[in-house]
This record gives structure tokens, C-alpha cells and sequence, in this order.
């Protein structure tokens, strides 16, 4: 008899739908069973495809699509390829969360403004032109009716070809855009890439695009008046280790330099840390000026433009004017 299978959350997450459909093998439904008996959230979202896969049962008694389970399981084979890749499964799992969230967003939430000022139909719109952007630049590219570069612009250019209130056109090349990304990740480790004109490693890179994933997904819950919930431990760890090294260059972005001088970032709770962080020139050995303490989730927000410096609930130990410049700085690289 063979082994039963061991599979990731993220894993999980990707077969919910087949395994509330019964359409699992055996050992996938006992794998399955047993992440489900310690994440009672996932246990609870496969409990609620089930009832909903009875009632469509019930009320019109039709097969499922051919490839439902064909494209399920090579989306959940994709994702296994990140396993053992802690950035590339922090990419692809904050993807299919953006994924999941524009499957949750109803019609009557598409024209809903969003907090970049974008209506949910047109963030679904953004988030191809940013994939198919970073496709484009890696040499991949997905798109060849826009060639803009200026994610602003390259967003506002694809407005129009991306009218209709369908978003299976531009859902279709989010997702192959994301593919295309992944497959160039696993292809060269240790390649750099250019994003907003600057030279990123691979590991950056995907990670800037796990950050906007997170958020954005969120924007399209909010849209919809459903609940959010933070990223796993494991992924909100890298992300806010991005959030602390990008201080020096936001920082620079912003106008907010001190030569000289250094800060102390903590950001408290699961998936937080602590950085030093340069100032300015001339500030490598400098003994921090001022700690500046946050909770993690409230910092990646801010990062992320989702929350203003004034909202940020924060601890200063130090100088008060280096710490505002520091919170003011945060979002100084958010795009829309």
C-alpha cells in the first residue's frame, strides 16, 4: 500500500473545491483530511463548498466541467514546485489568495472604489498589467497589445481593452502572466530582474508581487464587504523582512535622509522582527538615534499604503523627528 501523501496548507487550499466536489483519490482526501483537523478556517471554507456543491446538486444536477479536476490538480501540482522554496511559495500562495478573491467578488461590487482609487472591476484589471509587466520585463512576455513600463500608465492603458464587466479576459491573463513568472523563478534562482527601473534579485522580485497580491486581495474582500484574514506566519515573515530592508531607499524616495544616523525598526506579533536601518550615508556604524516599535500587520499596511503614518500606532524610544521621517517614509515605494 502506498504512503499517503503529506500536503502543504497551500495545497490544501488549491484542492478545497475538488475535494468538496468528492472528487479526490483516497489518499488525496485522507492528506487533505489531516490538514483540514488542525486549520479549523480551512475545515470551515471546505465545509461551505460542500454545502453549496449539494445545493447546485440539488437544484440542477449537472456534472462538473471536464477539466475542473484536470486544471485543480495542475494548479496544485504548480504550486508544489515552491514547496521547497519558501519565496516562490510565498508568490504563488498570495497569488491563488488574489485568485480566490476575485472569485468572491460579486457584480454588484465591481464598480465599488477600492483604496487606490481604482473600482474592484478595474484592480483586477491592474494586477494583469502588472504581472504581464514584470513578464514583459523578464523577457517572458504575455501581452503584446501594451508595451508601457510606467505601471500607472501600462494600468490605464489596458483600461479600455479590459472594459467589459466579464473579467475572465483579464483574470486569464493575470493567471498566465503569473505562470509565466513562475515557471522564469524556478528557471534562474539566481537571476536579478527590473521592476520600476530597478535591478531586483529574483527573491525581491516575487516578493514585491506576493506584497501587492496581499494586498490587493484584501481591497477586493473589503469591496465586497467580506472578511479578511492576515497572511500565514511563514509568508508575512518575508514580507515584512522586505518592509524593513527597502527602509534605506524609501527613505531616499521620500526626502527623508539623515546622514549619519541610523534607526531601530521592531515590528512585534507572528511574522515580525527587528532591523537596523541606515538613514542616510555615512550611517552604517552608527548606533541606533531611535526605536521605533509597531505591530507587524499594522507596519505592512503602511508599507503597503492601506493605512497613513498618522494611523499608525506606534512606540518611539529616541528622537521624535527621525521617527516620523521613518513612518513617513514607509510608503514611499506603494504603487496604486
Amino acid at each position: 500500500m502506498s504512503a499517503r501523501p503529506e500536503l502543504s496548507d497551500a495545497e490544501v487550499e488549491e484542492l478545497l473545491g475538488v475535494y468538496a466536489l468528492d472528487a479526490c483519490e483516497p489518499d488525496e482526501a485522507a492528506a487533505i483530511e489531516a490538514v483540514l483537523a488542525r486549520r479549523p478556517d480551512l475545515a470551515r471554507e471546505a465545509e461551505r463548498l460542500a454545502r453549496a456543491a449539494a445545493w447546485i446538486g440539488a437544484t440542477e444536477a449537472t456534472p462538473p466541467p471536464p477539466r475542473m479536476r484536470i486544471d485543480v490538480l495542475a494548479a496544485a501540482a504548480a504550486r508544489r514546485q515552491g514547496t521547497n522554496d519558501p519565496v516562490l511559495d510565498v508568490y504563488l500562495s498570495l497569488s491563488a489568495r488574489f485568485g480566490r478573491a476575485v472569485d468572491d467578488l460579486p457584480d454588484a461590487a465591481l464598480d465599488v472604489v477600492t483604496p487606490n482609487g481604482l473600482t474592484a472591476h478595474d484592480l483586477v484589471v491592474h494586477l494583469a498589467a502588472q504581472e504581464s509587466l514584470l513578464a514583459q520585463n523578464l523577457g517572458v512576455p504575455t501581452f503584446d497589445a501594451v508595451h508601457e513600463e510606467q505601471i500607472v500608465a501600462r494600468t490605464h492603458a489596458m483600461l479600455p481593452r479590459f472594459a467589459d464587466r466579464d473579467l475572465t479576459a483579464a483574470v486569464e491573463l493575470w493567471r498566465t502572466s503569473v505562470e509565466a513568472n513562475r515557471a522564469w523563478a524556478v528557471a534562474n534562482p539566481d537571476r536579478t530582474a527590473i521592476w520600476r527601473g530597478l535591478g531586483l534579485t529574483r527573491d525581491d522580485t516575487l516578493l514585491v508581487r506576493s506584497f501587492e497580491a496581499w494586498i490587493h486581495a484584501d481591497d477586493l474582500w473589503q469591496a465586497a464587504g467580506l472578511p479578511t484574514t492576515p497572511p500565514e506566519t511563514r509568508h508575512l515573515s518575508l514580507m515584512s523582512d522586505l518592509a524593513g530592508r527597502i527602509l534605506p531607499l524609501a527613505l531616499a524616495v521620500a526626502g527623508r535622509t539623515h546622514d549619519d544616523r541610523t534607526a531601530r525598526l521592531v515590528l512585534t506579533g507572528d511574522g515580525g522582527g527587528d532591523w537596523v536601518v541606515a538613514m542616510g550615508s555615512g550611517a552604517a556604524d552608527a548606533p541606533p538615534a531611535v526605536t521605533v516599535t509597531a505591530d507587524v500587520l499594522d507596519w505592512c499596511r503602511l508599507v503597503g499604503d492601506r493605512i497613513s503614518p498618522a494611523e499608525l500606532l506606534h512606540a518611539v524610544d529616541g528622537d521624535p523627528d527621525l521617527a516620523r521621517d521613518l513612518v513617513a517614509a514607509a510608503p514611499a515605494l506603494a504603487t496604486l
